[in-house]
């Protein structure tokens, strides 16, 4: 059986001594958040399918060319990997949210909510994506107290 590779992005922000991460709930979830992201089609490249399934689940387009820093994490039955990117970089961005909550008219039929989370105060996340947005807080923290 051949293994699902799925790709995303992460937005990220920061305001003030703030950094706060774009994160999704899934229609499927009860409470567990995660990065926006979804599988490899056809002869897509790994940038292509993020920039595409994120427009797909939040209707925001991202120029490849903003892809910043690369996470993965493997799974039993999933490979997954998101590119971070400042949303500072994308026009207009600020029209789409009310209070960090992506409005609900840009949501895709797959999520209930998208939503800026302050990186130190996450919500749960799921399971198999644990090890992939701890490591995007320690680079984002990291790279912020560099600056």
């Amino acid at each position: 059986m051949k293994k699902i590779k799925a790709y995303g992005i992460v937005l990220y922000k920061v305001e003030e001594d703030v950094i706060k991460i774009l994160l999704c709930k899934s229609v499927k979830s009860l409470n567990k958040w995660g990065c926006l992201k979804g599988m490899l089609i056809n002869s897509e490249s790994t940038k292509e399918c993020a920039k595409r399934e994120f427009y797909e689940e939040c209707n925001i387009d991202v120029n490849t060319s903003l892809f910043e820093e690369y996470f993965s994490q493997k799974n039993k039955e999933k490979d997954v990997g998101v590119w971070i990117v400042n949303s500072n970089k994308i026009k207009d961005l600020d029209k789409c949210f009310l209070n960090d909550k992506l409005f609900d008219y840009y949501l895709s039929w797959e999520n209930s909510k998208v939503k800026f989370f302050d990186i130190n105060k996450l919500p749960q996340i799921k399971k198999k994506q644990t090890s992939i947005v701890s490591d995007i807080k320690d680079f984002i923290q990291n790279k912020s107290l560099s600056h």
